[in-house]
């Protein structure tokens, strides 16, 4: 009897877990939808290295000029013309290259962003999971050390078992009580991280545990921090191929003049041509920034292509480690139901003392949590891959 009714507390939280509405992980990313603030806030910077694109591709405004002069009252001169600038010198391609090149950066590292705000969705969601299976367990034990307790003052009131038996019980259950407090108060934490990015969340909502699932992982082609590196070396190279552009268009300028002196008048066209002569400023300190410039965004891509493949490698080797350990402490949790039977058993027929019951009540709830912990630091390892590869291994980008 005794055996059925431990089987159907161990039974009963999930039982009643299953009557609870349920938040996956996907349900949770997919409310962080591009239309959610935090994911607006992070398109700014590729909106203004689109600016900058439109910016490049405008060509240069025409200048309008008129002037009278009239000295004396006797002549008057009238002169109006328009001057402009044509884009002849290669610099207007460059600038737009250059800006293409920006705005193709800035993207990929909108793309970076928004996994970073995934994995720190996922790490939020991940917090409330293993808070709400710790304070699960926890639960339990109290449930099971007080139910222990109980029985041991009535044996100890009937003379049955000595006094101090029905204390150490009591001190068991005060302990479980104390740790299934600070469990709660960081559930309660993590819940409310959790309502932050999902207000909807109902108030019986329990999370649904992530998978742990094994499989190909991308290379790091896609990964979007690199790409935005790459993107910067070509803006560089072609900052540097316009920084060596030093002769300028010549400013061409058609108007109109007319001449008033005496009662006669004389008008006619005037053609003018301006072009500034790199006599003195021949762009050097350009060309000496823009080499710079580029230097360091080549040896800045080298650097994080070494530490990109370093932490891809690091990323999988521990994940596939804790991947198989988790699943192992599972295996280990999941018999100490049995255990705890049998040890319960035991004690009630004397067949062991006090002292190995509470070991063996000990054993058993630090069994299930250290595979609870071991799955979460698994996750975080998947979480840490995903951050390595640069690209999500289940699911969208918000």
């Amino acid at each position: 009897m005794r055996r059925a009714y431990i089987v159907l507390f161990l039974l009963a939280p999930a039982v009643a877990a299953q009557e609870a509405a349920t938040l996956t992980e996907a349900d949770f990313l997919a409310a962080v939808t591009r239309e959610h603030p935090a994911a607006v806030a992070l398109a700014g910077e590729r909106e203004i290295a689109a600016s900058e694109r439109l910016r490049a591709s405008l060509l240069p405004n025409p200048e309008i000029e008129a002037s009278v002069e009239d000295p004396d009252g006797a002549a008057r001169e009238t002169t109006a013309g328009v001057t402009w600038t044509p884009p002849l010198d290669g610099r207007r391609g460059l600038r737009r290259e250059a800006a293409e090149k920006g705005l193709a950066a800035a993207e990929s590292r909108l793309e970076a962003a928004r996994l970073r705000l995934r994995l720190d969705l996922r790490a939020t969601y991940a917090d409330w999971t293993f808070a709400w299976e710790r304070r699960e367990l926890l639960a339990a034990q109290v449930v099971q050390v007080a139910e222990l307790a109980q029985r041991a003052r009535a044996r100890a009131e009937a003379g049955e078992i000595p006094g101090i038996a029905a204390r150490r019980f009591t001190l068991e259950e005060a302990q479980a009580r104390a740790d299934l407090g600070r469990a709660e108060a960081r559930l309660a934490a993590a819940r409310s991280a959790v309502a932050v990015w999902y207000p909807e969340i109902s108030t019986g909502a329990r999370p649904a545990a992530p998978p742990l699932p094994a499989g190909a992982v991308p290379d790091l082609a896609g990964r979007p921090d690199l790409a935005a590196r790459e993107r910067e070396v070509e803006r560089a190279e072609a900052l540097r191929r316009l920084s060596a552009k030093v002769y300028e268009a010549p400013a061409l300028g058609l108007g109109w003049k007319r001449i008033e002196e005496k009662g006669a008048e004389a008008s006619g066209p005037v053609v003018s041509a301006g072009w500034t002569v790199p006599l003195f400023d021949r762009r050097q300190a350009d060309r000496a920034e823009a080499e710079a410039r580029l230097s360091t965004a080549r040896a800045d891509l080298e650097l994080a292509r070494v530490r990109a493949r370093a932490e891809r490698e690091g990323a999988l080797a521990a994940y596939d480690r804790l991947r198989t350990e988790a699943a192992a402490a599972d295996r280990a949790a999941a018999e100490t139901g049995d255990l705890l039977t049998g040890a319960s058993a035991a004690y009630q027929l004397g067949e062991s003392g006090l002292t190995d019951l509470l070991d063996t009540l000990r054993a058993a709830l630090a069994a299930r949590i250290t595979a609870l912990e071991v799955r979460e630091a698994a996750l975080a390892a998947q979480r840490d891959l995903e951050a390595a590869t640069g690209r999500p291994l289940s699911g969208d980008l918000p």
